[in-house]
């Protein structure tokens, strides 16, 4: 076991920029894909992953430090520590991470052959989600096995939840044969499609268009995506008190990321979009013409115009949020790097209105911000049994998160885990 784990742990250190193509070589080949499109494919997707990833760590980068000035100039200071995407060193670390990765392969495999499910949960790096729950679970009732279950189970019900959004992603984005399964990402999707429509029944609601197109012809120069993601820029820069300096450069970061984010999304379409298709040509063919969706990352869902224009509103919505709601103790800071992702899961539902996607982004983030709360005495003694955050932690610090820690189906699980009373916290 402990051969596996550090082997698994190698493979995983190497970065969802090198898995993804890896793991759409094997599959790519492994399916009877045409060699060329696999080969091409699979290094196109992590040539636009790796192009990707950094025009969103730059504009975290740019945006964490001026909303973190905005929330001080207002203020705040709320008690948890967010640690955001730091639970990955939980979901990779912990011991039952290797039964968590092999048990929802199996299980899967299962679900498939039976025409449970459709996704082909064949996004290996977006497994952390589930493993980190398991890390919390394992923390909450000190045994590996129970963590590998609430694990598993998380996966495996993310999988459901991809078939159930699978064809409004498709069609929205433009990805024909994916399914975008992964954590909270895939919560806000079936959140959105529950939620959506009942706004809709608002008098006006609905008529009412904001999508990025909408909101390009009708103000000009202004809705231009590089125009707007300047301004944008220019706007919290003024608020977060920046000189002269510190604005102009935050406005053409921003203004860059509208413009190059798009065309990443571009090409990691142009490299998946082949070796998808050729997947599910040939399960089609040995499964009497069944219908199969391939597990992708959800950072494919970034393209579309309208996720980073309502983003960048939503970061500052996320601060005002954080300060109303009594009871709240998370300042999400590091976490705003989740939003856009949630966001692109979001937009096939609101067809890419802005306005309307703020406001269902708005209402899914409240239930997160007080789970979070509620999460971050489980979610930090996990770090602790992690040997994490030593200093912080002796001191009374409790560590907090968006992403796994305010995850509403993370959250179910761990209660019904002190429901039969495995809790030892």
């Amino acid at each position: 076991m402990e051969f596996i784990k550090t082997a698994v742990s190698w493979f995983l250190g190497l970065g969802s920029t090198v898995i993804v193509p890896v793991v759409l070589l094997i599959l790519g080949f492994a399916f009877k894909v045409e060699a060329k499109k696999t080969i091409r494919g699979a290094l196109m997707t992590g040539v636009g992953l790796a192009g990707l990833f950094l025009i969103v760590d730059l504009i975290v980068a740019a945006l964490q430090p001026a909303v973190a000035a905005m929330a001080t100039r207002l203020g705040l200071s709320l008690t948890l520590v967010d640690v955001n995407w730091a639970d990955a060193g939980i979901a990779w670390g912990w011991p039952g991470v290797a039964g968590v990765l092999l048990i929802n392969l199996a299980v899967n495999a299962i679900l498939i052959s039976l025409k449970l499910t459709k996704t082909l949960w064949v996004d290996i790096w977006s497994y952390w989600h589930g493993s980190a729950l398991a890390g919390f679970v394992w923390a909450l009732t000190g045994n590996v096995w129970w963590g590998i279950v609430a694990g598993v189970a998380y996966l495996t019900i993310g999988g459901f939840l991809g078939d159930w959004t699978a064809k409004d992603i498709q069609e929205f984005h433009g990805m024909p044969g994916i399914s975008v399964p992964c954590g909270t990402t895939v919560q806000a999707g079936a959140f959105a499609k529950i939620i959506t429509p009942i706004l809709d029944k608002i008098p006006g609601f609905k008529s009412k268009d904001s999508s990025a197109d909408t909101i390009r012809k009708k103000t000009g120069l202004l809705g231009e995506p590089v125009v707007l993601g300047a301004v944008l820029g220019i706007v919290i820069g003024i608020a977060a008190g920046y000189n002269v300096q510190k604005i102009l450069g935050l406005a053409m970061q921003v203004a860059t990321m509208m413009v190059v984010l798009p065309r990443m999304v571009s090409i990691i379409s142009e490299g998946l979009i082949p070796i998808a298709q050729g997947i599910i040509s040939f399960m089609r063919e040995k499964f009497n013409n069944r219908e199969i969706y391939v597990a992708v990352d959800c950072a494919v869902t970034l393209g579309h115009p309208s996720v980073m224009a309502s983003t960048v509103i939503l970061y500052i919505v996320a601060i005002l949020l954080a300060a109303i709601l009594p009871g709240n103790k998370l300042l999400p800071i590091a976490s705003l790097a989740v939003i856009p992702f949630w966001v692109g899961s979001v937009v096939p539902y609101t067809k890419g209105n802005v306005w309307k996607t703020v406001l269902v982004m708005a209402l899914y983030m409240i239930p997160i911000l007080y789970i979070a709360s509620a999460v971050a005495p489980v979610q930090t003694q996990a770090y602790s049994m992690m040997g994490q955050y030593t200093d912080q932690i002796a001191s009374g610090t409790l560590l907090g998160s968006f992403d796994m820690g305010g995850d509403p189906l993370g959250f179910l699980i761990q209660n019904i885990m002190r429901l039969f009373g495995l809790s030892v916290l």
